[in-house]
C-alpha cells in the first residue's frame, strides 16, 4: 500500500509532512494535552484511590483538617 507523508510528532502528535524541510517546534498546549492523554489510564487510577482513601476516617480527617488549615490561612 502506499504510505502516508504524514506522520505524528512523537512528542505532541501534531500531523506532520514528512517530506517537509520545516522544523516543527510543539505547541506547549497541544504537548500539554497529548501528555495528559498519554497519562489518562494513570490519572483515572488516581482519582479511584483518592476517592477511595477520602471514604476512610484518616481520608476524612485529612480533608476536614486541611479545610481548616485553608480557612485559618485566609
Amino acid at each position: 500500500m502506499f504510505g502516508s507523508r504524514y506522520m505524528p510528532c512523537p512528542e505532541c502528535a501534531a500531523s506532520l509532512d514528512v517530506s517537509s524541510d520545516d522544523v516543527h517546534i510543539c505547541d506547549p498546549e497541544r504537548l500539554l494535552d497529548f501528555r495528559l492523554f498519554q497519562l489518562r489510564g494513570e490519572l483515572a487510577e488516581l482519582e479511584r484511590e483518592m476517592a477511595e482513601y477520602l471514604g476512610t476516617p484518616q481520608g476524612r480527617f485529612a480533608a476536614w483538617d486541611a479545610a481548616r488549615r485553608r480557612g485559618s490561612a485566609a
